[in-house]
């Protein structure tokens, strides 16, 4: 199945959002220019498809606030640049809110990526960069809003500072081409960055893994000598505290991932500080939640397995 990025790449070329002032299209456009050149001349850019952890983020927890330095334990880059993506949420669950359906509002199927540089600090020149930093993150939107529009991006460069234990200093930036009057749409555009910034703590996580998905060899050459390039290949999570918990309490075969994900919901530990995981190990862990039977009592521990 062709990812988000393959689409962008068969496009051709960027579509300038819609807040760009006209005084600055053309430093947009060369901007533009720049980045897919790059998307061109880096195939083995890592490209991580993160679907599930966005599904679990819009609708299989009801959290409303997410704090990015509290509620994302490690930030660090898990490249010098990597391709991150996911799809448009169909349905927004909140506890506090309840639910929101998506459809509503014309998104469609649409799809969200990111694309991610992160820099050490002694590579990176400019004013007001905190003494404590050890990355600068520097990543560009992409936005496919659906029903046949055509993929818009990039939206702007948002700007991230992080600690030498993966942790977000201040708050992130984004520079962009909008008027003063328009900033608060830039500013909003920061939420999507949530789904992403949440993968990327996982990936850090010590049970944790990447899963390899390459395009049949068929396919890539057929569509290689259409556009000039194969297909990428993508990457998946996979989280491997998470199966039969799923499967039995969360009954994922009934009623699906995001029930089951809400039903038996995770946590980080962060063991890096202190004495460690059994004294020794100073790794971030993601763990399942606790099961409890009708009388509150603990479920017994399992080993399972979940792609996100």
């Amino acid at each position: 199945m062709a990812r988000f990025l393959d689409d962008i790449r068969r496009a051709g070329r960027f579509q300038m959002p819609h807040f760009v002032q006209p005084n600055k299209a053309e430093a947009w456009s060369s901007h533009a220019s720049r980045l897919f050149e790059m998307f061109l001349k880096q195939p083995d850019m890592p490209v991580i498809c993160v679907d599930n952890v966005s599904q679990w983020y819009y609708e299989g927890t009801g959290q409303e606030n997410w704090d990015l330095t509290k509620d994302f334990p490690n930030l660090a880059p898990p490249y010098p640049l990597f391709w991150l993506e996911y799809k448009l949420p169909k349905r927004i669950h909140s506890d506090t809110k309840g639910d929101t359906d998506t459809s509503a509002l014309g998104l469609g199927n649409g799809h969200v990526g990111w694309l991610f540089i992160g820099s050490e600090r002694e590579d990176v020149t400019g004013e007001g960069i905190p003494e404590n930093c050890r990355w600068i993150y520097s990543a560009e939107l992409f936005i496919d809003y659906g029903l046949g529009r055509e993929i818009q991006g990039p939206h702007g460069t948002w700007h991230a500072a992080i600690d030498a234990e993966g942790r977000l200093i201040d708050r992130p930036w984004m520079q962009s081409w909008a008027p003063a009057h328009l900033e608060h749409l830039v500013v909003s555009l920061n939420a999507w960055t949530h789904p992403a910034l949440l993968a990327v703590s996982f990936m850090h996580c010590k049970n944790v893994m990447l899963e390899e998905h390459a395009c049949p060899p068929k396919l890539a050459k057929r569509t290689h000598e259409k556009y000039g390039y194969a297909p990428v290949t993508y990457s998946t999570l996979v989280i491997e505290p998470l199966k039969q918990i799923l499967r039995h309490e969360g009954r994922s075969d009934a009623h699906g991932l995001q029930r089951a994900l809400h039903i038996c919901r995770g946590h980080f530990k962060d063991y890096r500080n202190g004495r460690g995981l059994f004294g020794r190990y100073k790794v971030l862990v993601w763990h399942d939640s606790v099961v409890r039977g009708t009388r509150g009592e603990k479920a017994p521990p399992r080993n399972i397995e979940v792609k996100l």
